[in-house]
């Protein structure tokens, strides 16, 4: 996601994507969906131990930095207010279903000088999770939400399946990786350096979680 309302998204909106930042879409007026869209979040699982706590991505923590977006986390659940909140397309909604994605959780998060987000999509098998993965670090996805210079791979050990990628405009830095059902993300926004510091932080989630999930 990327310009006008979904700018709201956060400090790294390129970096994870559709599936990434969301906090909450524009008000359309629509109070029965809103009110849906609350009870949805409501409902939601929680999934808050499969994100990043203190120093598990070292210097971070919980939390936005001053003027950031999104301050605060929260939960979706359910493709329709998913798709509501972040204002995906249709061709994105049809997608997110037949992948079976059931609900999200994200928190921003925050280092001596460099922001990000930590987040993770449940979805009802892990073909699903999979799937997803495959999706969002496409080449062509991560180029479409934004012009992106120096797009580099990086692997990370200890994470089967695990992807991750750096950029220098904008400057920031994304690892996608699957445990069980779900997908889990760890990003960050410049001033870098990304692989190393995204690396540690990932292991850190799936060796604290023994690489499961839900």
């Amino acid at each position: 996601m990327w310009a006008t309302s979904e700018a709201k998204l956060g400090v790294v909106a390129l970096a994870t994507l559709a599936i990434g930042l969301a906090t909450c879409g524009g008000d359309n007026g629509d109070e029965t969906t809103a009110q849906e869209a609350a009870d949805a979040r409501t409902a939601a699982p929680d999934l808050d131990r499969f994100l990043m706590r203190k120093d598990e991505e070292p210097g971070f923590r919980l939390g936005a930095a001053p003027g950031a977006e999104p301050a605060s986390g929260g939960t979706i659940q359910g493709v329709e207010a998913f798709v509501e909140e972040m204002k995906l397309a249709p061709a994105d909604a049809q997608r997110l279903r037949s992948e079976g994605f059931t609900s999200y959780a994200f928190e921003p998060i925050r280092g001596p000088q460099t922001a990000g987000i930590t987040n993770v999509a449940l979805y009802e098998t892990a073909e699903g999770a999979k799937h997803s993965l495959a999706h969002e670090t496409r080449t062509d996805v991560i180029r479409s939400f934004g012009p992106v210079a120096n797009l580099r791979r990086f692997s990370v050990p200890g994470i089967p399946g695990a992807r991750g990628w750096t950029a220098s405009e904008p400057q920031v830095g994304n690892v996608n990786w699957v445990q069980g059902r779900c997908m889990l993300v760890l990003g960050n926004q410049g001033p870098g350096p990304f692989a190393g510091p995204l690396s540690t932080g990932a292991r850190a989630i799936y060796e604290r979680t023994n690489g499961q999930c839900p």
